[in-house]
């Protein structure tokens, strides 16, 4: 094979190597949104858990977690 012969049969080589790398990163991008959409989303939902406990238990009396409320009585 002949140089020029060489140089015409790789020439599209670098373009396919090329798109292999960007498949392979969009999949590690893809999967790692996915993951952290997943968590976040997790995370409101105990967020949103916490808030509804507090604000339908009621308020204590006395010695409360957060002494802010207006309805809380003093001593």
């Amino acid at each position: 094979m002949t140089t020029n012969n060489l140089i015409r049969a790789s020439s599209g080589q670098a373009l396919i190597e090329y798109l292999f790398i960007f498949a392979f990163m969009t999949f590690i991008t893809i999967n790692m949104v996915r993951g952290l959409g997943k968590t976040m989303f997790q995370s409101v939902g105990y967020l949103g858990f916490e808030m509804t406990e507090q604000f339908s238990t009621g308020v204590c009396k006395y010695e409360c977690f957060y002494s802010h409320y207006k309805n809380q009585e003093t001593r």
